[in-house]
């Protein structure tokens, strides 16, 4: 998602045109790859040419709390971050950048800023365990962590993050993402 000070004139991501924008980390899915995609296909360009000049600058922050404070001091006039979109707006959603600044020491930060776009529903990064391994151990982790989330699911949420419950998934439910990132490495 992109957001900006409450109090800004943009409303939307195009009349960010000419200013400042950031960009949490070249490695994150939701504060890069995404966005990074749907701005080549909005403006044309890369990031290294600004989407054709789209912004005046664009700059890599180094995280998604970061961006937001960014947004804050005037660093950018927009910048890209991460929350879960779901419980409750004031405070923070569920989880995410908004709601970790919220519980450190920003309580009124929902206050301060707007959210202008948002990208289309990004899967949570999966729990991967090696091919090589041996099968009744793959099978011991599924279950041991299947078993905390059903057991304890406020214990699962403080290790895994997230509020949902866990889910099977297969290469399928991210080969977009995978795609975006090949496109993007192919292009260096």
């Amino acid at each position: 998602m992109v957001i900006v000070k409450a109090d800004s004139p943009y409303k939307k991501l195009e009349d960010l045109k000419g200013k400042a924008f950031g960009f949490a980390d070249p490695d994150s899915t939701s504060g890069f790859l995404i966005p990074n995609h749907a701005f080549k296909q909005q403006f044309g360009g890369t990031s290294d040419n600004k989407y054709n000049n789209f912004f005046s600058s664009v700059t890599f922050s180094g995280g998604h709390e970061q961006d937001i404070l960014g947004v804050l001091n005037g660093q950018f006039a927009g910048a890209v971050t991460w929350t879960s979109m779901v419980g409750d707006y004031n405070s923070g959603y569920s989880v995410g950048a908004f709601n970790r600044l919220i519980r450190m020491d920003h309580p009124d930060l929902m206050k301060q800023i707007r959210i202008i776009w948002q990208s289309p529903l990004i899967p949570n990064g999966p729990i991967l365990v090696s091919n090589s391994l041996p099968a009744d151990f793959k099978a011991k982790v599924v279950t041991a962590i299947k078993k905390l989330d059903t057991d304890d699911h406020a214990c699962f949420i403080k290790a895994m993050g997230g509020t949902q419950h866990i889910g099977p998934g297969s290469v399928a439910d991210f080969q977009q993402i995978i795609d975006m990132k090949r496109e993007l490495v192919t292009a260096r």
